[in-house]
This record gives C-alpha cells, structure tokens and sequence, in this order.
C-alpha cells in the first residue's frame, strides 16, 4: 500500500469467511474476543458487521449508531502498512461529500483498541487522534484453575452455591450434541421469556447469538455443555479456545430458579472443557489445555458487571475507542 485509496470490497461475514478471517485474527495472539471469528459472527447482525480483505489485513466495518466504526485492523502486515491504509480510508473524506468509509461527521473510528496498541496511534497518527475509555467492552480474564476448583477463602460463596445445586438437585452433565440442541434452544426461548428480553436491546441480541452458536455449533468449531435436572435442560454453556492460552465461553445460560445452576454449570463445563482439549490436543497428564478463561464483557450491564467481578477477574481487559481526524 502507498498512500493511494485502496480498494475496499466490503461483504457479510459468512461462515465460509471462517478459515480466512481465523488465520489473519489470530496472528497477534491476542486473547481479546473481538479478534475472534466466532464472536464476530455471532453479533454480525447487532453490530451490522461487513468484512473486506485487503491484501494481507483483515478490516472488519461496524454500522449501529452513529455511523460506520472500525475494528483495529490485523494481518500479516507489518505496522506501516496498517498505518497506510487508515490513512488512505481517512483520504476519502472530503468538506463537500459524505465518505462511505468514515463515520458521519467525518471521522475514522477504530473501535476494541487494547493498550498495547495505542503505541502504534502515537507514533502514527500522534496530534491526531483521542482515545477513549470503552469500559462496556472490556473482556474479563480468569485464571482457569481458579473457577476449575472455586477453591479459597474468596470463592467460598460460590463454591456454596455449586455445591448446593448439587445436593438439591437430581442432576447431571453432558455435553452438547446434534440430539440435544433442540431442547437448549427451547431452554434459551424459556430464558428469553423469563428475562424479559424482548423490551430489552441487549439481551435480545444475546437470545438471538445464542441461536446462531447452537444452530451452527459444529461448522463454527465450538463446543458445549448442558446441565439437567430431573431430565429438563437448566443449563448451558458454550465456548472454544480461542488463542495459545485462553478459552474463551461466548454463552452461560442458566434457569435462575435452579439455585446455583450458574456456579455449578460453569465449574462443570471448565472441568470438562479441559479434559475435552487435552485429549484432542493429546497432552501430557497434569498439562492444562487452558489456563486463561475469557468471560467476555459485561455490556454495560451493572447486574451483570457485579456477577464476574465477584468470581476475581485477573484481569479487566480495557479497550479504547480511538477516533483520527485529518
């Protein structure tokens, strides 16, 4: 690229975008979920996500609100070709015409920055850029062996709770199939009912992610897991391992009648999910297949902000909204 307006085809995320989009998202390694193809694919419709390859780079356009948004772009692109092509995206505004590339007052948007990447906007767009806190989108980073055990003085309240669900309980856990999904479907529309969603913008969009993952669970490479009582489905979860370390859960969902079938789904499931990937990775015994967990972020839901604060996050994951200007 060299400074000229590249050419910009923009499309739906399909799956068949899958292993493409995977390779060039994982190339930094980060354990955010926004450089996850799945987590892409599963809000395209809230975020109203288009995706274009340019050369080596992804670029992944976002359209609710106020205008047209972009995701940090990756690649296998070296830091100067990433600055060229914002640049040449920021060229095609003009005084006298709307860019179809930038947001509605003109400027670039770069949504999901991490803070190791404000670096590269200092060095290549400083004086031209600001950098805003996006707290809503922050990812929730847990050491896997802790919410594996629960065990210690600070997950005594959890731990309880897991425990309890199994006392109270005729249960049991299994994975999630092809036989199974319609009955986790049926659970997620119960859930939806319950919760109220239908009036609520955000966990409407959840309820409708939450079909995509389990209609499309196996082309989407992820896996899953389901506790029962007395038979019916109250529980689920679904995730995938997303970069060297981490395992990432895009769905928890629980029946909050069933007191501590949220504690216990996701002690369960990580349990699970570990032996599941050693096997299939054929690691040695006593080698974790993960030892980071990915939670995701809260949506600026303060109920829900609370909930995985009290399971010790090591780490809040904060991510910027960068804006550039010419």
């Amino acid at each position: 690229m060299t400074g000229k307006t590249p050419d910009i085809l923009f499309k739906d995320i399909e799956l068949s975008d899958s292993a493409w989009i995977r390779e060039l998202l994982s190339v930094p390694d980060f354990n955010s979920e926004d450089y996850c193809f799945t987590f892409q694919y599963l809000w395209k419709n809230t975020f109203k996500s288009k995706v274009a390859r340019i050369s080596d780079i992804v670029l992944i356009q976002y359209n609710m609100g106020a205008g047209r948004s972009y995701l940090m772009p990756v690649g296998k692109a070296e830091d100067w070709q990433i600055a060229d092509l914002l640049n040449a995206m920021l060229s095609t505004g003009t005084a006298n015409s709307q860019s179809p590339l930038l947001s509605d007052d003109g400027k670039l948007v770069v949504y999901g920055v991490l803070p190791q990447q404000l670096d590269f906007f200092e060095s290549h767009f400083s004086g031209k850029y600001t950098a805003e806190l996006f707290r809503m989108g922050a990812d929730y980073i847990y050491e896997a062996e802790n919410l594996k055990t629960l065990r210690g003085k600070k997950y005594q309240s959890k731990r309880n709770f897991a425990n309890g669900f199994r006392r109270l309980y005729n249960w049991r856990f299994e994975p999630i199939t092809e036989e199974n999904i319609p009955e986790c479907l049926e659970m997620n529309d119960e859930w939806c009912r319950r919760g109220g969603c239908s009036g609520d913008f955000w966990k409407n969009n959840e309820f409708c992610a939450t079909r995509v993952a389990l209609n499309n669970l196996k082309a989407l490479g992820l896996d899953g897991g389901l506790l029962r009582v007395e038979g019916k489905v109250v529980a689920f979860s679904i995730a995938e391992k997303t970069n060297s370390n981490t395992l990432i859960v895009h769905i928890e969902k629980a029946l909050t009648e069933y007191r501590g079938a949220y504690q216990a789904m996701g002690q369960e499931f990580l349990n699970y999910m570990d032996g599941l990937l050693r096997e299939r990775e054929n690691l040695p015994d006593g080698t974790p297949a993960f030892t980071l967990v990915n939670r995701e972020d809260d949506s600026g839901d303060e109920n829900l902000r609370k909930a995985k604060l009290e399971y010790h996050p090591i780490e809040i994951k904060e991510k910027y909204l960068v804006t550039i200007q010419l």
